[in-house]
Order: structure tokens, then C-alpha cells, then sequence
């Protein structure tokens, strides 16, 4: 189920990215006035990094082990 849920997530990504390209791209094309350009470019770029966070705190985030000696440490009392 977790594979299932990356993968999703993964596709959730690309399909996100290439938006916020395709959405980047027509506003270059398009916009005239300086500032409103760079308003909707660094709204695409918050976009963007927001996306990818996201996408790799779901992919990448439940690699943990729970067994791993050093999660244990607390419990034997000793300071190591």
C-alpha cells in the first residue's frame, strides 16, 4: 500500500511540475507589464518548491527503521 501511495505521489509531481511549467511558459509569452511577470514567476516557483517538499516528505518519509540500535539508546540508559 505504501508503494501505491509513493507512486500516486510521484505522478502527482510530474503532473504538478509540468503545470507549473506549461503555466510559467504562456505567462512569459503573454505579460507585458515587468513586475506582474515576476509576481507570477515567483508564484510558480513558491508552487513548485511546495510541491516537491511535499512530494518527497511522502516519498522519501517513511524510511525509518524502528529496530535501528541507535533508536534504542534512551531505553538502556546509557550515554553513548
Amino acid at each position: 500500500m505504501a508503494k501505491l501511495i509513493r507512486a500516486v505521489f510521484g505522478l502527482f509531481w510530474l503532473i504538478a511540475t509540468g503545470f507549473v511549467g506549461f503555466l510559467a511558459y504562456i505567462v512569459l509569452q503573454t505579460e507585458g507589464n515587468p513586475q506582474v511577470l515576476w509576481a507570477w514567476l515567483v508564484m510558480c516557483a513558491f508552487t513548485f518548491l511546495s510541491v516537491t517538499f511535499l512530494a518527497y516528505v511522502i516519498i522519501f518519509g517513511g524510511d525509518h527503521k524502528d529496530d535501528a540500535p541507535h533508536h534504542h539508546k534512551h531505553l538502556s540508559g546509557s550515554e553513548e
